[in-house]
């Protein structure tokens, strides 16, 4: 039984749509763009059902992903895109792909999933605002002299600070070079390509970064992930998996280092050493034989991955009733809260 999308929050409190894909349940990154559809467009909050139809659109604009994909149009082709629209939601998903600039090497695609969806007979190629690459943000903006500028907190820092000393292109390459995973070839190239500083790396977007020449979107979400992670906005890859394996962080940070390097975000390779070095569903007290093999097949492998589902989705998966469900998703809180 296909389960539906739902918006959720990951650990890092980010909104995220999980899907199901023939491996099992997924975790889709999302820009900002789409969160605004979903949560101002259409009302939604955490644990809401996301309309099937937005969701290969979505992928199909650059506005959801997963780290390190190789091949979007594969993926977009196993998304579910069934399912009817009420007039409002019909209605968020014409103005999302009409108002929306979206870039050239995106619009063969963005076509096609409009053609499969509810609004394929209300929209067509001359109704899309097809640009030759997506707007930058101002942090990654270059005006007329060939400096960086960053017109968005400019009014800001002149009412609260002096005005900062212009930093040399080799200083900017050193601080990028604190992420793990960026080395001074991909550090220079970010800097070629506007980055200016950690702060301003950590606002940018996967998206956009991935324009810049050398850096894919992996190595774009590598670059994103580790600056947030630096400058304090999100708790340290490490320290999220000792929290939800008990196991030292410094076990994870060669892996994290290593997969960083090879172009792999830390919200791609977590939830992969959660399952590899952590407890796993059969480890659950509550969990028979029968019901862990169920479990796992249908996504939920870790204890972590219990206390995120609801108990109605628990109770969806074969041989887990809706008391059964209450019992399996105390026990894996309790696990986690004993380590």
């Amino acid at each position: 039984m296909r389960q539906p999308t739902r918006l959720i929050r990951d650990s890092v409190d980010r909104l995220k749509l999980e899907v199901s894909l023939p491996g099992g349940r997924y975790q889709l990154s999302l820009d900002d763009r789409a969160i605004i559809v979903l949560t101002d467009g259409l009302g939604l909050t955490e644990r809401d059902t996301v309309p099937e139809p937005f969701v290969p659109v979505f992928v199909a604009m650059g506005d959801a992903w997963f780290p390190n994909q190789r091949d979007v149009d594969a993926i977009i082709d196993d998304l579910s895109a069934d399912g009817t629209l009420n007039p409002n939601e019909r209605s968020a998903l014409i103005s999302y792909v009409t108002d929306s600039n979206i870039a050239e090497r995106n619009s063969e695609r963005v076509q096609t999933a409009i053609n499969r969806s509810p609004i394929g007979d209300e929209v067509s190629a001359e109704d899309l605002q097809i640009v030759d690459l997506p707007s930058l943000p101002d942090s990654l903006k270059t005006d007329e002299t060939g400096g960086k500028s960053d017109n968005s907190v400019e009014a800001k820092q002149e009412s609260t600070a002096p005005e900062e000393p212009t930093r040399t292109e080799s200083e900017i390459v050193s601080e990028l070079e604190r992420i793990p995973g960026i080395g001074p070839q991909r550090a220079n190239q970010l800097a070629e390509g506007g980055v200016t500083s950690l702060e301003s790396l950590a606002d940018s977007r996967p998206g956009y970064l991935a324009d810049i020449e050398g850096i894919t979107e992996g190595v774009a979400a590598v670059a994103v992930e580790g600056a947030r992670e630096i400058v304090g906005r999100t708790k340290p890859a490490d320290e999220r998996l000792r929290d939800q394996t008990g196991v030292s962080e410094s076990v994870f940070d060669p892996a994290l280092a290593s997969l960083a390097a090879s172009g792999v975000p830390a919200s791609e390779a977590v939830p992969k050493l959660r399952l590899l070095y952590g407890p796993t569903v059969a480890d659950i007290d509550a969990v028979t034989g029968q019901q862990a093999y169920f479990l796992y097949e249908s996504g939920y492998q870790t204890p972590y991955d219990i206390i995120q589902a609801s108990q109605e989705e628990l109770t969806d998966v074969y041989q887990v009733g809706s008391t059964t469900a209450a019992e399996i998703r105390s026990a894996a809180r309790s696990m986690l809260d004993a380590q």
